[in-house]
């Protein structure tokens, strides 16, 4: 019986190739974007995973408090862990991390000496391979870091610096400083893992330094992690608000607090960032949202041409039933035919997945892996997907057209009565245009909010702003570098500074009134006095910085003023502030500017002048010849730092690259959008194709009354315009609470305007009516003879 099914159902699809090709065109489209969608959620929740103790590790992070206000650091104070070992002896295994280390290592090889700029380098102890899984292929296995100026190194690194030589026992120096010996090689970084380290040097090299800063000195990239029982887990978490008291105490200003965040959550946390990149979780709850949206659509279509085709069955499925075929054979015999469209489609949508993953992967910036569906349990979803798209496909087609009546189905009368009304099909289709109306306006406002992030304004000049970083902190090597750089024709302002206005490296510290005794959190940012004039800072009162080598005065801006209480923030001038210890006077008021980027809040910041710190160089270029006078400049920096290549980038598109994730879920929306659309007027064909059928009779005898092609096509028109007028005010709420959710994540954003929704209907209208023209001009230019006879 199956056989002839498929037999059957094989010469259907031969006789009628176009509406078995649009149906598999359809179904193939969203099913291809379910594969795709489960392979990158497959990838991006394997991030570490992979770990022996994945499911009981956790990293410590801080949390502080100030008024309404929280900031939160994946780091903790250097001197925790061995404070977190005693009182927390329930602690089964533990490690300390301090990654984001980049540099200069020197390498003495036999064809002479070599230097490398290289990045991934973290310094950590022996506890690293206890705590992870990362396995050491040459070498000690056991106290590799445990000593000062010892290394791991990965097998790529090891070919990389010593070639086909053994690098165990080999040296090399990193920052002119230490030299390394390596005492083990390790296997290289999966994929998916947030610790893509290639090189780790001994903790204790750094141990000294980080330590001197006591229990009040964070970086974010020295890291915490601990192994721990649930049990243990609980109470470490329930004593904690207790540690930070026992050592912290009166210094707890800021309501400081540590928390244990599991190992799985750390790839998706925003708030603390990682030693990789992190994904959002409403980006993943959003593309399985759009996923099986999709999908959804290409079924309906598929139910839509279905029943427009109905009416030329009905024939066949009257005989059937007059020469004693049974429902159920006729429901078995449709469903059949399309469970072989979705085989077909599933196949053709592997294929489309397959091409289509490695671009995707280099846009999203992502390594996910088509392999991925071999598994079993992707062999489990393509199955799951192939059942439930050929029920949901077929179910209705199938039902509606065994109940045909067969002495009218033989009589070929009213299809409309053969094949009951078409209101589930008309709401249907404004289902599906619901769907394409939503992304649609939810692609335009990430357009539009990406257009306000890029021209809006920081609060400083970002364009014909070169800068890059001194490669060494030496005082009097990086002053003659930017006097010889000031000299040169097309520079009209040279700075040194910690880092650039906006940046994605940032300083906090706490700065006291001395008049009050009140402590305030604020950024700082080291800088020299030409800082203002090269990135166009707008001094609104006081006097600039001087020239001095150690802090005599700050300038402070507008946000740090009235968080200090200043209603009129020139009141604040000449006021005593202490940070860092050293106490100095507000000499100049500074307009607000972001420090970081638009979707952040404008902190209060101060500027003050500490050559110790200036670690970048930034050039503001005139009206010349931009390539002219950064090849000058690099002859410069090369006379300075032969062993440096100078890197350098425009300051607005170091800006540009806050924005990635944005840039990044535009174009995805853009790509989902253009497919919904797509299979969205694929059902919204089925639907007209179904009316010309169903209509085809009164279009003759309106005809022959004298009715014009063009009154014909209003017939049409008048149907899938209200169609799309519905689908929009079913589209337009959820749209804009959707969109508006999404926009609160950001301190600068637009505002939702009306040209911003008859934008989208009219993009909608006018894809519309492109594809519903070719079928009601056909149907309206019909001869109306042909629609009359009958047999």
């Amino acid at each position: 019986m199956f056989y002839n099914y498929l037999l059957i159902a094989w010469r259907n699809f031969a006789k009628r190739k176009a509406y078995a090709g649009i149906n598999i065109f359809g179904l193939s489209l969203g099913i291809s974007s379910c594969l795709l969608v489960f392979a990158l959620v497959t990838h991006i929740r394997s991030f570490d995973n992979f770990h022996q103790h994945s499911e009981h590790t956790y990293r410590l992070v801080t949390n502080s408090f100030e008024g309404t206000r929280e900031y939160y650091t994946s780091g903790v104070p250097a001197v925790l862990p061995e404070a977190f070992l005693n009182d927390f002896p329930e602690t089964d295994l533990s490690v300390m991390i301090s990654g984001g280390h980049n540099g200069l290592l020197t390498v003495n090889a036999p064809d002479g000496e070599r230097r490398l700029m290289e990045s991934n380098i973290a310094f950590t102890t022996d506890d690293f391979f206890a705590v992870f899984d990362r396995k050491i292929t040459t070498g000690e296995t056991l106290d590799m870091l445990k000593s000062p100026n010892q290394a791991v190194i990965s097998n790529k690194y090891a070919e990389k610096l010593f070639g086909k030589e053994n690098p165990v026992g080999n040296t090399f120096q990193f920052q002119k400083g230490d030299v390394y010996a390596v005492t083990a090689v390790m296997e290289d970084f999966p994929v998916n893992t947030d610790f893509p380290f290639d090189i780790f040097l001994s903790y204790e090299n750094l141990r000294k330094s980080r330590e001197e800063g006591g229990w009040m000195s964070i970086y974010s990239d020295d890291q915490f992690y601990v192994v721990l029982d649930p049990q243990a887990k609980n109470q470490v978490q329930a004593s904690l608000p207790g540690f930070v008291d026992k050592y912290l105490g009166d210094n707890n200003t800021l309501n400081r607090e540590h928390v244990l965040q599991p190992l799985s959550e750390i790839h998706f946390d925003e708030r603390y960032g990682n030693f990789g990149y992190q994904v959002a979780p409403q980006s993943i709850t959003i593309m399985f949202g759009v996923a099986i949206f999709l999908l959804i659509t290409a079924c309906i279509n598929f139910i839509n041409l279905s029943t427009a085709l109905s009416g030329k069955r009905a024939k066949e499925v009257g005989l059937r039933k007059v020469f004693g075929g049974q429902k159920s054979h006729i429901i078995g015999q449709f469903l059949s035919e399309t469970s072989l469209i979705t085989l077909f489609s599933l196949m053709t949508a592997f294929v489309l997945a397959g091409t289509a993953l490695p671009y995707l992967n280099n846009f999203l910036g992502t390594k996910a892996e088509f392999t991925v569906l071999f598994t079993p349990m992707g062999i489990c979803t393509m199955l799951s997907i192939w059942l439930v798209v050929s029920i949901i496909s077929g179910a209705y087609p199938s039902l509606t057209i065994s109940q045909l009546n067969p002495i009218r189905a033989i009589k070929e009368q009213s299809q409309s009565k053969q094949t009951g009304s078409y209101t589930m099909r008309k709401g249907l289709v404004i289902f599906q245009f619901m769907i394409t109306q939503f992304f649609i306006i939810g692609t335009l406002v990430l357009v539009m909010q990406m257009n306000h992030l890029r021209s809006g304004d920081l609060g400083f000049q970002k364009d014909a702003v070169v800068t890059f970083s001194i490669p060494e902190r030496d005082k009097e090597k990086s002053n003659l570098l930017a006097e010889r750089l000031r000299n040169l024709n097309g520079i009209s302002a040279v700075s040194l500074s910690f880092t650039e206005p906006a940046s994605t490296s940032t300083s906090s510290t706490n700065a006291i009134l001395k008049e009050s005794g009140e402590e305030y959190t604020v950024y700082i940012k080291p800088a020299d006095e030409y800082y203002l004039d090269t990135y166009g800072l707008q001094l609104m009162a006081g006097e600039n910085l001087i020239r001095e080598d150690s802090v005599s005065r700050y300038l402070v801006t507008e946000a740090f003023a009235r968080k200090a209480g200043f209603e009129n923030p020139e009141e604040m001038l000449g006021t005593y502030i202490n940070i860092g210890g050293i106490d100095a006077p507000v000499t100049g008021l500074l307009r607000d500017f972001y420090t970081k980027s638009l979707k952040s809040e404008i902190e209060p910041m101060a500027i003050f002048n500490n050559p110790h710190l200036f670690s970048t160089v930034g050039l503001k270029i005139g009206n010349a010849n931009a390539n002219m006078v950064l090849a000058e400049a690099e002859n410069i920096f090369s006379g300075l730092y032969p062993e440096f290549g100078f890197e350098y980038m425009f300051l607005d598109e170091k800006i540009a690259r806050f924005y990635e994730a944005e840039e990044r879920l535009t174009l995805l929306f853009l790509i989902f959008s253009c497919i919904a659309v797509a299979v969205g007027c694929i059902g919204l064909y089925g639907l007209v194709s179904f009316m010309a059928s169903v209509r085809v009779k009164e279009i003759g005898v309106r005809k022959v009354l004298g009715a014009s092609s063009a009154q014909v096509l209003g017939i049409f028109t008048k149907e899938y315009v209200s169609l799309l007028l519905i689908a929009f005010l079913l589209a337009a709420p959820l749209a804009t609470f959707v969109m508006k959710k999404w926009l609160e994540n950001y301190a600068s954003k637009i505002e939702l305007s009306y040209e911003l929704y008859l934008l989208s209907i009219i993009i909608v209208a006018m894809i519309a009516f492109t594809t519903v023209g070719y079928r009601s001009i056909k149907a309206a230019w019909s001869n109306p003879v042909h629609a009359l006879k009958s047999e």
